[in-house]
């Protein structure tokens, strides 16, 4: 450890002061933050200075190994952040909370494109829009562009070539009027490309366009006599004012432009988009944050930006944002992205103000939704509690269990353990371990009702709450022993059952036989797992305690003998060996303890 700590020094010591990137690395190698800085050398080192953030002390703690990459300007290591966060994930990032990506709309790189909506996101020159939260929205949108344009719904890999052969026949899609039937030549690649700009268009709310397009090809159908094409026409321009009027016009400039707000609390939080597309409002989605650390909802929202700008293929020209700071720098960020101007505007008065409070309103919703959904599954027992229950037939799901294992060797240093489990899950901040103290030889009956008596008469005088259940490593010995314990401290209705060892039979006062319940039942694997819990806590406490015997010197043993008069000893000495070499004259004028204390250690 001491040569990581020198080596890290030196390594702070050599961060230059430019903009940059930095990397922090653990014991394994693993990248567990990445982080941008104006001057990496001041960033980089406020890490390792003294901080009343809890969080920051837990990273810093965890830094074996620090790597930095110089950008020319702090927009370019912004774009260089957001990549390598997305190639190593790191552990104390800010990150979307959900394992899985959210879905897009995909536009395929081809001849004749195809369109569906993915998870994954592949580079070979396909348009993605999104990313949707809403899968109803999601859906209903893939429905509404399918009744619009007659897009290809097959999976061929169509060139010229194949097409030219006819050896892919006309699908049923074909024969319904859903498909163009582009396999077999019958749409011209002009067209179907005109097709697709019109669909992107609708993707990015431009509606007012392509109605007029098509209310134009309706009349001009309808003057040449062509009444069916012209039929065709109306009824998408029916499914096109119908998903118009559906949304709400909620500006009058008629702008495109996003507005992002979030809402946190702790190590939770809900970021907020609204899509405005031509001031109609086309579309709220929500994406929630994982690793907050207590930041402000300022800095999850800049993070969302980075992250989500860098995916999503249509960025408007006007962002409504409430932050204050960094702002030339995420404009100039999404320059690089969008290709075009894109101002960050933080609203403060009129209309624009009151549809970023909205958002907002939205966002401190959804986060109210999540917490209160969080401690409805903290408070409802997991599958094995429930399980659990069952097998025992208790009146109650033993949320709270507590258990219990003795550890010795020939009936020396021994000792007890305590587990907790909640829910199903160990919570060790709750463990407890016992020193045994009213017995001295093997008897681990004894030992078990000394350690439950000490556990639950101090429950009971501290009035704190009692367990569900009690588990008891061991079969109908130590189960009774335990039983007699609690019926003597007035605790009749805490559920009690012993977990014997070579069987894994499950033992219940007043029945002579073992319970029976199947070794594969989730009852069985909880138990086990409480079982094994204690019984490693028990082993490790045991060890501590003979270890210290061991390592025990001749002078811990002495009376008179203190920490300081020990440290003096071994300082003049060395070591034992040593002292015994020299007068009790010498040790005395050397150290300045009194002769009759250096005479009981020769003793």
């Amino acid at each position: 450890m001491n040569s990581t700590k020198t080596n890290l020094e030196k390594k702070l010591e050599q961060i230059p002061c430019k903009p940059g990137v930095y990397l922090f690395r653990d014991y394994k190698e693993n990248v567990i933050y990445v982080g941008k800085a104006k001057l990496l050398c001041n960033r980089v080192k406020s890490y390792f200075r003294k901080s009343n953030d809890v969080k920051v002390e837990v990273l810093a703690s965890k830094i074996v190994d620090i790597e930095w990459i110089i950008t020319d300007s702090e927009v370019e290591a912004l774009l260089l952040e957001n990549n390598l966060i997305k190639r190593f994930y790191p552990r104390y990032n800010i990150a979307l909370k959900d394992g899985k990506s959210y879905p897009f709309i995909r536009i395929t790189n081809e001849l004749f494109p195809r369109i569906f909506f993915t998870r994954n996101i592949v580079k070979d020159g396909s348009r993605y829009f999104g990313p949707y939260t809403d899968g109803r929205r999601l859906k209903k949108t893939i429905k509404i562009i399918n009744k619009l344009f007659s897009i290809r719904k097959c999976k061929y890999k169509l060139d010229e070539q194949i097409i030219e052969s006819k050896k892919i026949k006309l699908c049923l899609q074909y024969q319904m009027g859903n498909c163009g039937g582009v396999c077999q030549g019958l749409v011209e690649e002009n067209e179907y490309k005109e097709m697709i700009d019109e669909i992107v268009r609708f993707l990015n709310g431009k509606t007012d366009g392509i109605i007029q397009k098509i209310n134009d090809r309706m009349l001009k159908a309808s003057q040449i006599y062509e009444y069916e094409k012209a039929g065709h026409y109306r009824d998408q321009l029916k499914i096109l004012n119908q998903y118009k009027n559906s949304q709400n016009v909620v500006q009058t400039d008629f702008k495109s432009r996003d507005i992002i707000t979030a809402s946190v609390m702790e190590n939770d939080g809900v970021v907020v988009l609204f899509r405005l597309r031509e001031g109609n409002l086309i579309g709220r989605e929500k994406f929630y944050m994982k690793n907050i650390h207590n930041k402000k909802s300022t800095i999850v929202v800049k993070k969302f930006m980075r992250s989500y700008y860098s995916d999503t293929t249509f960025i408007p020209k006007e962002i409504f944002v409430n932050i204050e700071d960094e702002i030339e720098l995420f404009e100039d960020y999404l320059l690089k992205i969008a290709k075009h101007r894109v101002k960050i505007i933080k609203p403060e008065r009129g209309k624009k103000a009151k549809l970023w409070t909205l958002a907002q309103k939205n966002a401190d919703m959804l986060l109210k939704e999540l917490l209160l959904q969080k401690m409805k599954l903290e408070n409802e027992p997991t599958k094995m509690v429930k399980a659990l229950q069952e097998s025992l037939n208790l009146s109650v799901p033993p949320i709270r269990i507590e258990g219990f294992d003795i550890s010795h060797i020939q009936g020396k240093h021994t000792v007890a353990s305590m587990v907790y489990f909640e829910n199903g899950k160990s919570k060790k901040s709750e463990y407890r371990r016992f020193k045994i103290k009213t017995v001295n030889k093997i008897d681990d009956f004894a030992s078990m009702k000394e350690v439950v008596f000490r556990r639950y008469s101090r429950l009971i005088d501290e009035k704190i709450m009692l367990p569900d259940l009690i588990l008891i490593d061991g079969g109908k010995g130590q189960l009774n022993i335990a039983k007699e314990v609690l019926n003597d401290l007035q605790l009749h209705n805490i559920p009690i059952i012993g977990l014997a060892k070579r069987l894994e039979e499950v033992f219940i006062p007043g029945y002579s036989k073992a319970q029976n319940v199947s070794k594969s039942s989730p009852a069985i694997i909880l138990l086990r797992r409480i079982r094994d819990e204690a019984h490693r806590f028990a082993i490790t406490y045991h060890r501590q305690k003979r270890d210290k015997d061991i390592t025990k010197s001749i002078l811990d043993l002495t009376s008179g003998i203190g920490k300081k008069r020990k440290a003096n000893l071994l300082k003049e000495f060395g070591s034992v060996k040593n002292i015994k070499k020299h007068s009790v004259e010498e040790i005395s004028e050397k150290t300045g303890i009194a002769k009759k204390i250096i005479e009981k250690i020769f003793e």
